[in-house]
């Protein structure tokens, strides 16, 4: 558990979040902050906000109100230019892959270094060779395409992607879904191995409790817009939070408002 210092700046601060679109109120005063060197999982059920809230952070989406910081700089208003560099130090895991189709698994991994970094082919594949064996997958692999492999392993080529820069910043969208609990356990080792071998940031927004118990230093749960829990992944079995008890169990009943009230269908 990584410490949480009064005098440490966290890598990410984020106050009063809000973002919208249109009538649709999807983060509304989302307060959190994400210390260095820390795995940070946000959980929440689907449609909560969590993929807008990465988003975010990544600068795709711009919020409408709030500060984010970073390192102890605001980043909200940073230029197109500004937001490109940043990114150079955070990787990033896509839910799905989305690897491309028309390359082949090693210039999947090596795509930043050989498109941002301008490395040569021959040097970008040998360190995509080099990920590609941390993730568990031989040289075999590299060659094929990524409709080739299943679906486990293209989970892997992605995390691969992700650390080949060696950054100091990653995210996972939803890594472990759609995927068996054999190969997400695969995949939530993986993830803390990588992260612990970098000394890097983690965020992962996820509505698996497995994979948040497994690859979380600490868990934070995304309900109606806001942070309303966070603590500890030891601590959450035990938080007094009823929002919090209804998710982690997956209780029909409770205070969470289901869209379709299941109840009342024959």
């Amino acid at each position: 558990m990584i410490s949480q210092s009064p005098i440490m700046i966290p890598k990410f601060s984020l106050k009063n979040i809000h973002k919208s679109f249109g009538h649709k109120h999807v983060l509304q005063g989302v307060d959190l902050d994400v210390y260095p060197g820390e795995s940070m999982v946000i959980i929440g059920g689907s449609g909560t906000g969590k993929s807008v809230l990465l988003k975010c952070l990544l600068g795709l989406v711009k919020i409408d109100s709030g500060h984010i910081k970073m390192d102890g700089q605001e980043i909200t208003k940073e230029s197109l230019v500004q937001n490109e560099a940043r990114l150079q130090d955070i990787g990033v895991v896509f839910q799905g892959s989305a690897l491309f189709d028309s390359l082949s698994v090693w210039k999947n991994v090596a795509f930043r270094l050989i498109h941002a970094q301008h490395m040569n082919h021959k040097e970008a594949k040998k360190i995509a060779l080099q990920k590609l064996a941390a993730v568990g997958l031989s040289e075999s692999v590299a060659e094929l395409s990524p409709a080739e492999i299943s679906g486990g392993m293209q989970r892997r080529v992605a995390l691969a992607r992700a650390i080949a820069t060696q950054p100091h910043t990653l995210f996972f969208d939803e890594p472990t879904s759609g995927l068996d609990p054999i190969f997400s356990s695969v995949i939530n080792g993986l993830i803390r191995n990588c992260v612990k071998e970098l000394g890097a940031t983690a965020i992962t927004i996820t509505h698996d409790m497995n994979s948040a118990r497994q690859v979380g230093d600490r868990i934070a749960m995304l309900y109606n817009g806001k942070i309303i829990w966070c603590g500890s992944a030891h601590e959450i079995d035990k938080c007094d939070n009823p929002y919090v008890q209804q998710f982690i169990k997956g209780l029909p009943v409770g205070p969470i408002q289901l869209e379709t009230d299941i109840r009342n269908v024959a």
